[in-house]
C-alpha cells in the first residue's frame, strides 16, 4: 500500500506511526495550499522577494533559482518556505492579476473560456453588458466578426443568417437605433414581404422598399429622388381601357360654360333629387368608378361641397358620403364649379381615386397625370384646360373645339380631401354651347 493518496499525494497515517500529528499536520498544509485555488499571478519565474505567509503562483515558463525547472507548478508560500504541488489535468485556478479562471489542460494553464466546445441551452448570457429576461443575449463591443468556416477547416465556406418567426403577422428583423431609438428596420415586419423602413424619431414609420414576397416586384412607397437636386422621380404607370374605366370626365349634353347650377327638389340619404332632368350636366353616367366631381351648395354660407359618385337618374345625383350632405334642403342651389374664393381660375376639382383603385389596387397621390381630351358643340372657340391649382397662369389647354388633340401631361399637388390622390382641375371654356366633352386618362406618375 502506497503511504500517499493517489490524487492530491496527501500522506497517510501509517499504523504503529509515531508522531501522527506530523503527517497530519502536512496533509492540512497541502490541502490548504491546492484546495480553492487563488493565485497572485502567474507571471514571475522566480519567487518574490518577499513573499506572504500563504502566496500562491503559478510558475511561469523559463523558471530560474528556486523554481527552475518547475514551470506550469503551484509554488505555495507556507511557514517561511515555498511548497510545491504538481497540478493535475483538471484543475481551476483563479489569476487574480488578471481577474481570469484557468484550467489545466493537456499539461498546460488554459483560460476557462478557450476550454470550452460547448454552451447548450443557457437562459441568458452577456458580452460586455448584461443580459435580461427581454434580451437574453447581450453583447456591448465596438466591433464583431462573423466569418464561415472554410472547407479546409471542415466547413462548406458559406455564411447564412436564419431568422424565423411564429406566423405571418409575426415580425423577423433587423432593427437599427440611435441612442436606443428606432431609425431603421430591415425584414419581414407584420407580413411576409420584404421591407426597409425608416423613422425620424422611433415612433412613426415609412416603408421605403416593400419587395412582395410571391412576385419579387419591389415597390418604393416613399418615392424615388434626384440625389443631387433632392427632387422626386416619377415613374409613368399607363392607365388601360376605354369608357367607363378612364374617362376622368365625361359630357354627353348640351349645357354651358360652368359654373351651372340646379335646384334641390328633395334629399334623401346620399341622394340629391333635382327640380329639372340636368344631372346629366354634372356627371355622366360613364365617370361612375372612374372619378369624383366636387358639387357646392351655395344656399348655405358659406358654401358647402360634397363629391358625385354617380347619377342614378336624369334629375338624381349620387354623392359619396350621406353626412355632407345631411343639411341640405329642397329649393337650396346646387353647383358644378368651384367658387372662386375656394378655388381660383373657374374650375371643376376630379378627384380620380376610383380608377387608381380600379386600375392599381389603391389610390395614390400621383404627381401628375396624362390625357386625350377631345370637345365639340360649341362656336369654335371652346376649349378644355388643366391645372394642378386652378391658379391663373398654371392651365394647359387639352382640347379645342372640333379637334382631336394630341395627349397633354400636367403636374398633380392638391391632396383630395376625400381620398390618398391628387385633385384634377378641369377649365371649360364654352361660348355658347358644348355638346360632348371628354377627358380620358392615358397615364399617370407615380
Amino acid at each position: 500500500m502506497s503511504d500517499r493518496t493517489n490524487l492530491l499525494e496527501l500522506p497517510y497515517i501509517m499504523p504503529s506511526q509515531a508522531q501522527k500529528h506530523v503527517t497530519h499536520n502536512e496533509a492540512l498544509r497541502l490541502l490548504d495550499a491546492a484546495v480553492q485555488l487563488s493565485v497572485a499571478s502567474r507571471s514571475l519565474t522566480a519567487p518574490p522577494a518577499a513573499p506572504a505567509e500563504g502566496d500562491r503562483h503559478i510558475i511561469a515558463s523559463g523558471a530560474d533559482g528556486a523554481w527552475s525547472g518547475k514551470d506550469g507548478r503551484i509554488a505555495a508560500f507556507q511557514d517561511g518556505a515555498w511548497t510545491i504541488l504538481t497540478p493535475r489535468e483538471g484543475w481551476l485556478a483563479w489569476v487574480e492579476d488578471e481577474q481570469k479562471l484557468l484550467c489545466r489542460m493537456t499539461g498546460a494553464w488554459t483560460a476557462i473560456e478557450q476550454s470550452l466546445s460547448e454552451l447548450q441551452n443557457l437562459s441568458l448570457l452577456g458580452v460586455g453588458t448584461g443580459a435580461d429576461a427581454t434580451n437574453p443575449f447581450a453583447a456591448k463591443l465596438n466591433k464583431a466578426l462573423w466569418s464561415a468556416r472554410y472547407a479546409a477547416e471542415g466547413g462548406d465556406g458559406d455564411l447564412r443568417y436564419t431568422f424565423n418567426k411564429e406566423a405571418p403577422a409575426n415580425s423577423a428583423t433587423l432593427l437599427m437605433q440611435t441612442n436606443w431609438s428606432g431609425r431603421a428596420e430591415i425584414g419581414l415586419s407584420g407580413d411576409d414581404d420584404l421591407r426597409f423602413k425608416v423613422s425620424a424619431d422611433g415612433a412613426a414609420w415609412n416603408d421605403a422598399l416593400v419587395a412582395d414576397r410571391s412576385t419579387g416586384s419591389v415597390a418604393f412607397p416613399g418615392g424615388l429622388t434626384h440625389a443631387a437636386s433632392g427632387a422626386r422621380l416619377n415613374g409613368m404607370l399607363f392607365t388601360p381601357g376605354g369608357d367607363g374605366v378612364i374617362s376622368i370626365w365625361r359630357l354627353n349634353a348640351s349645357h354651358g360654360q360652368n359654373p351651372r347650377t340646379a335646384t334641390i327638389s328633395s334629399v334623401s340619404g346620399d341622394v340629391i333629387a333635382l327640380t329639372a332632368a340636368v344631372a346629366n350636366t354634372f356627371f355622366e353616367s360613364m365617370m361612375t368608378g372612374v372619378s369624383h366631381v366636387r358639387i357646392w351648395n351655395t344656399s348655405k354660407s358659406p358654401a358647402q361641397s360634397a363629391w358625385i359618385g354617380a347619377r342614378p337618374g336624369g334629375s338624381a345625383l349620387q354623392v359619396t358620403s350621406a353626412s355632407a350632405i345631411s343639411g341640405w334642403a329642397s329649393g337650396d342651389t346646387v353647383q358644378i364649379g368651384d367658387p372662386t374664393d375656394v378655388t381660383p381660375g373657374r374650375v371643376i376639382a376630379l378627384d380620380i381615386s376610383p380608377m387608381l383603385q380600379n386600375l392599381f389596387g389603391a389610390p395614390f397621390r400621383q404627381s401628375g397625370i396624362m390625357v386625350k381630351a377631345y370637345s365639340s358643340g360649341s362656336s369654335g372657340d371652346g376649349s378644355l384646360a388643366l391645372s394642378p391649382t386652378g391658379e391663373a397662369g398654371s392651365f394647359i389647354t387639352c382640347a379645342t373645339a372640333g379637334a382631336n388633340d394630341g395627349v397633354t401631361v400636367m403636374p398633380c399637388t392638391v391632396l383630395s380631401p376625400i381620398s390618398e390622390s391628387n385633385l384634377v382641375f378641369l377649365q371649360e371654356t364654352v361660348t355658347t354651347t358644348s355638346t360632348i366633352e371628354i377627358v380620358s386618362s392615358v397615364a399617370v406618375f407615380a
